[in-house]
């Protein structure tokens, strides 16, 4: 038996969407889950707990991580048995926040599984083209799993079948990004529901053109052109409906010319500030937060976050 070492994995949280790009544009933020696995003749049984002592906040068959680890070998070492691992976990994505958990737990277990490949059977290794493909594959969302693996801004697609393309870039450091979660769950299944099955050629429009304004933000690094990109009438007008208590804080950031955006299927919103402009309007920010989610008495979190370049961290020992 070839013996594995301990592997730690860390992997960055993501925003989806980002306005217009439903399921096309996400970017890695600095927010961060840790995976601990350790391999022995004595584990017969794979199992996952959390390093705090607390029970997992998830069944045995909604372990992403040990699912896609499974999946895994039957897809690139068919008819080999997966090690058994015992897997301490530190959860700092929430659960369905919007935040990219689920695609943390996927490209844990992938990658896991591929480090563990490279000690079996070497010369059997996926290409890497091979290996993103079934990455974007899995979940079927590659604007979440994508930024996920390789940090940074990622635009990504794989439709019908066809072989996923994407290009990554670095999000500029003129932006400060802020992140509001609310204590409530949002899941991204039902929250898909809401969506309509067809839209009007005009909105389809409206969010192509937001998508070229991304894009002129991120190669001229103009604070404008990003309130523009922002934009969206595909996802963010049916997930974020009158109903919602986030949609009055929604009206006091566009009246303020604050850039905002559902992250993923919410319900956390992704805020921008020109990094120029924090010490003067962070605390002003901060109260508008306030002042709506106060008197609708919804716990939450606010907090300041950077971009992740780097990606999945993979270390052995």
């Amino acid at each position: 038996m070839i013996r594995l070492p301990k592997i730690f994995i860390q992997v960055p949280g993501t925003s989806a969407n980002l306005g217009p790009g439903f399921d096309l544009m996400g970017l890695a933020l600095d927010l961060r889950n840790e995976f601990e696995f350790t391999f022995s003749k004595e584990i017969t049984e794979s199992k996952t707990e959390l390093k705090n002592g607390q029970q997992l906040p998830f069944s045995a068959k909604e372990d992403l991580v040990y699912q896609s680890y499974l999946s895994y070998f039957e897809k690139f070492l068919p008819g080999r048995s997966a090690p058994p691992y015992h897997c301490k976990m530190s959860l700092s994505l929430p659960l369905k926040g919007g935040l990219g958990s689920s695609a943390s737990a996927i490209v844990a277990g992938l990658s896991l599984a591929r480090e563990v490949h490279k000690r079996l059977d070497p010369e059997t290794l996926p290409t890497e083209p091979n290996f993103t493909q079934y990455l974007a594959e899995f979940e079927g969302h590659p604007d979440n799993t994508l930024p996920a693996y390789l940090g940074g801004f990622v635009f990504a697609y794989s439709t019908f079948g066809e072989k996923l393309r994407y290009f990554r870039k670095k999000f500029p450091s003129s932006v400060a990004i802020f992140v509001l979660t609310p204590e409530f769950h949002v899941s991204t299944e039902e929250s898909r529901k809401t969506l309509p099955k067809t839209y009007p050629t005009a909105d389809v429009i409206f969010n192509l053109s937001r998508i070229g304004a991304w894009m002129h933000f991120l190669d001229k690094r103009k604070f404008g052109d990003l309130l523009v990109g922002l934009e969206d009438k595909m996802h963010t007008p049916y997930r974020i409906p009158k109903s919602s208590p986030l949609y009055p804080l929604a009206d006091l950031f566009k009246e303020a010319g604050i850039g905002y955006c559902l992250s993923g299927s919410g319900p956390s919103l992704l805020v921008f500030l020109e990094r120029k402009a924090v010490k003067t309007k962070q605390s002003e920010l901060e109260k508008m937060v306030s002042q709506v989610m106060g008197p609708a008495k919804i716990a939450y979190s606010f907090k300041r976050v950077k971009p992740d370049g780097l990606g999945v961290r993979i270390q052995t020992k």
